[in-house]
């Protein structure tokens, strides 16, 4: 059937081309992420512990800040993996209808529902990312604060040295996070266009 009049066409073409992004991102990028924050996670982890403690040197808002950022930071790296495949997966199912369509017309019903559903989740994940770059520059900023204190901290909390580790994998996961964020600005804007698209198809009688 000529491309002009497979209704599905463009909406394959477009699925294929987020999933090669989605993929990227969940393979090579998170993990790249992941790997960063680890310092980051192992050191807000102690300070949880002491956080009484530290406050009284740094101040109660540094380490309030520390804590609520680290939360969100945990959560999101936590949520974000598991969205990510199941973006991928809905995308394989868009994917198999629309192929294994022999009148493409004949799948435009279940095509709206799963592809918008797509759409919400891919936006889903651009907001995730937005989150972790605005919470990740929160840490850098209070662990810079964190780090002027070093040498008085350091006789109290050996481990607090472990900051430099920590803000240099934060801004490292950032860096990386700002790039996809870059990339993904994009695509969610045309995704949301094709979304209006679908809808927009006529279902046959």
């Amino acid at each position: 059937m000529a491309d002009d009049e497979d209704p599905t066409k463009k909406f394959l073409d477009a699925t294929e081309k987020f999933q090669e992004r989605l993929h990227k991102l969940w393979k090579v990028v998170f993990k790249k992420v992941s790997s960063h924050l680890k310092s980051m996670v192992s050191f807000i982890r102690q300070v949880v512990n002491v956080a009484k403690e530290l406050a009284a040197t740094v101040g109660k808002s540094v380490v309030d800040k520390v804590l609520r950022a680290g939360q969100v930071v945990e959560a999101t790296i936590t949520a974000l993996p598991i969205l990510l495949k199941t973006t991928l997966l809905l995308g394989k199912r868009i994917i198999a209808v629309i192929k294994k369509a022999l009148d493409p017309k004949a799948v435009i019903v279940a095509l709206k529902k799963l592809f918008a559903r797509y759409v919400r989740m891919l936006i889903q994940i651009f907001v995730y990312i937005t989150n972790l770059i605005q919470e990740l520059d929160i840490l850098g900023t209070v662990f810079s604060i964190i780090g002027t204190f070093q040498s008085v901290l350091r006789m109290i909390f050996s481990w607090i040295t472990e900051v430099t580790g920590a803000k240099a994998g934060t801004a490292k996961a950032q860096g990386l996070l700002k790039k996809v964020w870059k990339e993904m600005k994009k695509e969610v804007k045309e995704a949301q266009l094709l979304r209006k698209e679908v809808m927009k198809l006529k279902v046959p009688a």
